[in-house]
């Protein structure tokens, strides 16, 4: 009788085994039903004019704004200034360009700030209230400010990006290393690791996964902020682009640039997870 329970029993997938990667591909592809379902609805809606074209375009429309975005040749620009035909490549590496060099600033500056708040009480008692006060500030209420120092241009959108990617990493290193067990310390000290090594052999390793968390939530703010930082006066760029259209009434241009803003959000978090996986696998046992 037990062994028949026994047998009838549900036995635990445990992650990273074959089983676990088995079973990744159908709930993979789960997730292109709500995406589908969605297109399905939106061209039922069109096909049946349920909603104004100049709201919502149909997707043919914005399916021919898209290859006209990223095909060749230059023939028009929105309000006089911006290019759009042609331009998307280029667009699109201006406002990469200008994420990832925020970004990697947010990160670094940070990752330093975090780890002083964490390890030290002083300075989290110091620091934390006007951090923290800051941290409240949306980021449009920065922009006045921003051009007043930086003025119309690159420096204003790269500050208005680094702005918006700093905390997440702060608050996520912060509170990370504030939270490794003094156990694990003290332990660590008594096997005869150097207080030089508690960095790399306990802080690092108990504080990733919530530092990893961090990263993708800092690398999503950044490539959002990338619309407004580029309201600063840039002529390049995915956000210039798509406020040229609001400007001009193209709302199927404006809706190329979301797609694209989308798809790359999208891709670049799936990278960031891939490149940290191999760091954090113990912590999905």
């Amino acid at each position: 009788m037990s062994g028949a329970l026994l047998d009838d029993a549900p036995v635990a997938v445990l992650p990273g085994t074959a089983a676990a990667r088995r079973g990744r591909g159908p709930r993979r592809l789960l997730g292109l039903l709500a995406p589908l379902l969605l297109l399905g609805g939106w061209a039922f809606e069109s096909a049946h004019d349920l909603v104004s074209v100049r709201l919502l375009p149909a997707p043919a429309t914005v399916g021919s704004a898209f290859v006209d975005f990223f095909g060749p040749g230059r023939t028009d620009t929105l309000a006089g200034v911006v290019p759009f035909a042609g331009a998307g490549w280029e667009h699109l590496a201006a406002s990469a360009t200008r994420c990832l060099v925020s970004w990697v600033l947010a990160v670094v500056v940070g990752t330093l700030v975090g780890l002083l708040l964490g390890l030290s009480r002083t300075a989290r008692d110091l620091l934390d209230p006007v951090l923290n006060a800051l941290r409240a500030v949306p980021l449009f209420a920065w922009l006045p400010l921003v051009l007043i120092w930086f003025g119309l241009g690159e420096g204003a959108a790269r500050a208005l990006i680094f702005l918006g990617a700093l905390w997440p990493v702060l608050v996520s290193v912060a509170d990370a290393t504030g939270r490794v067990p003094k156990a694990h310390v003290e332990t660590a000290r008594m096997l005869g690791v150097p207080v030089r090594g508690l960095g790399r052999r306990v802080y690092l390793p108990s504080a990733l996964p919530e530092v990893v968390t961090g990263l993708r939530l800092s690398l999503t703010l950044a490539w959002t902020c990338v619309i407004v930082g580029e309201l600063s006066g840039t002529s390049l760029g995915l956000g210039a682009m798509m406020n040229a259209a609001r400007e001009t009434g193209s709302t199927d241009q404006v809706m190329v640039g979301i797609v694209v803003f989308a798809a790359v959000g999208l891709s670049a978090d799936l990278l960031l997870r891939a490149l940290a996986r191999p760091f954090v696998r113990w912590a999905d046992a």
